[in-house]
């Protein structure tokens, strides 16, 4: 019987100015070779586990809710001290809530996100008020819900798939350098990103908690919530995204701001007397393989699109059975007639990649930001680490991934 021992090593390429190695190949031909025959038992054993993989996972920042979601249905599990079977008492995850959500036919979650909510009262001891789960759908969908499952407000962003959700909060400037970044909602698409600017969010979410609080008290009263401001990207120039990382508002210096307008526009470009703000954005995937985009501050106003609340149907239908008729002034098949209805879908702005990073060969997979918003980490299909430098655009350590095979 042959036994297999495998081994990771990452190797330094930080020196090496060959990317396109030949080499490389050699694993993709290599891998069907080293797979063991499966027995019976253990096919049956991964078909059923399988479905753990199809999950969409997610955990807050507090390590206080955790989601797992997978097609329409939905598990949020908070932790509770508990005592185990040698009588020790420990921490673990208990289900919070779990059911179906309240999506259309053939909509499935693809991307979560919890996002803790602290309260404004100057008594608060730090910790959050609330924590509020985001979902994306296939769909285009972007819903929010409570802790208890119940469905706050809902928009339809753009008719393609959510790929991915980012959140980025308050930070105060720690480095030179660095501007003052405010909350934001990032949500990506195969082709656009869309950005919810995190004092609208606050609110509108904020009255729509107050509203169901209400409704489930009096019954009588409705709160129409302010308007989500938004900005969608219509991303240009890029074949395939993974993963995206919004760097935020940052500004050039003199020398940066002549360069790019030299590129841009040639030797006769005209140069402002001060450097414009911009807001920064990078993706990963394929051709180009990192790209980097930059839409100035004021180059576009912030769509206001009224959120789709979902609480005189949902809520009403949920909490209040037996009055199902008192939020509604309409019959029921003029409610039908409106739910019909295709929503409006706002244009996007386009934005052309302004440079990136080309590596035919590879597909960009995840891109993780450091605390100081200067450097990100890259990883491919291939075991590649690429560390990028924000700023300057380039790539200035790699460090590839080998697998030994020791018979």
């Amino acid at each position: 019987m042959k036994c297999y021992t495998f081994c990771m090593v990452f190797k330094d390429c930080g020196k090496s100015a060959n990317w396109e190695d030949d080499g490389w190949g050699a694993w993709e031909e290599a891998e069907p070779a080293l797979q063991e025959p499966e027995e019976e038992g253990n096919t049956c054993k991964t078909q059923k586990t399988s479905w753990l993989q199809d999950c969409v996972l997610s955990l807050s920042p507090t390590n206080d809710l955790m989601v797992i979601a997978r097609e329409q249905k939905a598990v949020f599990l908070v932790p509770k001290w508990k005592y185990s079977d040698k009588g020790k008492e420990e921490m673990q995850f208990a289900v919070g809530w779990s059911g179906s959500l309240n999506v259309e036919e053939g909509e499935h979650v693809t991307s979560a996100l919890c996002i803790p909510l602290a309260s404004q009262k100057r008594s608060s001891t730090g910790r959050p008020d609330w924590t509020c789960i985001v979902l994306g759908f296939t769909s285009g969908s972007v819903r929010f819900y409570t802790e208890n499952g119940v469905l706050l407000l809902a928009q339809l962003l753009n008719e393609d798939p959510v790929l991915q959700l980012k959140c980025r909060t308050y930070e105060i400037p720690r480095h030179p350098g660095v501007t003052e970044q405010n909350e934001e909602l990032s949500i990506l698409y195969p082709a656009a990103i869309v950005t919810i600017d995190g004092f609208s969010l606050f609110q509108s979410l904020r009255a729509c908690r107050n509203q169901v609080a209400k409704a489930a008290a009096s019954g009588n009263e409705n709160i129409q919530p302010p308007p989500l401001a938004y900005k969608k990207w219509g991303l240009q120039d890029v074949d395939t995204i993974v993963d995206h990382a919004s760097i935020g508002i940052m500004t050039l210096s003199p020398f940066d701001q002549m360069k790019t307008a030299s590129n841009i526009g040639g030797f006769n470009a005209a140069i402002k007397n001060s450097p414009p703000a911009m807001s920064q954005y990078i993706t990963v995937g394929s051709n180009p393989f990192t790209g980097f985009f930059y839409a100035l501050e004021g180059s576009t106003q912030p769509l206001l699109s009224h959120v789709a609340l979902a609480v005189a149907s949902k809520l009403t239908s949920a909490l209040f059975n037996a009055a199902s008729g008192w939020l509604g002034w309409k019959s029921r098949h003029e409610e039908e007639a409106v739910q019909k209805q295709k929503p409006k879908m706002e244009p996007a702005t386009p934005l052309a990649v302004r440079f990136g990073l080309p590596d035919s060969r590879r597909h960009g997979e995840s891109i993780c930001l450091s605390p100081c918003n200067s450097l990100a980490a890259v990883t491919d299909d291939f075991g590649r680490v690429i560390l990028l430098d924000v700023t300057r655009g380039i790539a200035i350590r790699m460090w590839k991934e080998i697998q030994l095979i020791c018979l």
